[in-house]
């Protein structure tokens, strides 16, 4: 397995604080975890939030995880994010100027037996990439993703929707969440994908299956990933993971 990870705090946020946090560990056995978290909140609350639940999860779902098996994996994953909701909740209680923090989280366990297990809170994504095309694997929790679901609004219009960013569950926002996980069969030479929504919001997911499948240069795709979202204003922080398995 080979692995990348990038965070660009973006064009238009010059100057102020990454509120993106991404990790990516080799956790034996021959498998990686990665997880990419989207801060939200007002004042440094958003940097806050990520790196609290980022910390708490990856701390939760070592000291559990012990073995390789997608029934394992998915219990350490839910546990841990249960656990930092817990966290960055507990913390916007006790002091108030972290009300209202919150913090998105798609997580991957990529396995060596072919299969990777997922879970994701928020509209933070994962993709699958192979020779067959790019597919999103994650299903966004977020306004408009309901109002596709529904039939009121296209995925085009969803595009343009004024309220395209307004997610409906986020890491501590309140006292519990429910996250949804996923077990995918993957191939050795395939990719997957996580990013927070400054990637998807500004590149295709043609671009994005281009610069990591069809440009033969997977190492240099975060980069240009990220060189391609800000040339379009980098209106949000980027932040990528790429696993080639």
């Amino acid at each position: 397995m080979r692995a990348w990870k990038i965070s660009d705090v973006g064009i238009s946020r010059k100057g102020k604080p990454n509120e993106d946090i991404c990790l990516l560990e080799d956790i034996g056995q021959g498998c990686m975890l990665g997880v990419v978290c989207d801060g939200m909140g007002g004042e440094n609350a958003g940097e806050v939030a990520s790196e609290m639940a980022a910390t708490a999860f990856r701390q939760a779902f070592l000291r559990d995880y012990d073995r390789w098996s997608a029934s394992h994996v998915e219990k350490c994953l839910k546990t841990a994010i249960k656990e930092a909701n817990d966290r960055v909740f507990q913390a916007a209680v006790n002091d108030t100027s972290f009300s209202g923090m919150g913090t998105t989280i798609v997580a991957a366990v990529i396995g060596g037996d072919g299969e990777a297990v997922l879970a994701n809170v928020g509209d933070s994504r994962a993709y699958y990439i192979n020779e067959e095309g790019i597919s999103q694997i994650t299903t966004d929790h977020s306004l408009v993703n309901e109002l596709i679901i529904r039939g009121e609004i296209s995925r085009i219009e969803a595009q343009r929707h004024p309220k395209r960013n307004l997610i409906t569950r986020a890491i501590g926002v309140d006292p519990r969440v429910r996250c949804d996980t996923y077990v995918k069969k993957i191939r050795r030479g395939d990719y997957i994908l996580l990013c927070s929504d400054g990637l998807n919001d500004q590149v295709s997911g043609p671009e994005i299956y281009y610069e990591v499948y069809e440009s033969g240069k997977p190492e240099q795709a975060c980069e240009n990933l990220v060189a391609i979202a800000n040339s379009r204003g980098g209106s949000d922080n980027i932040t990528i993971i790429l696993i080639e398995i």
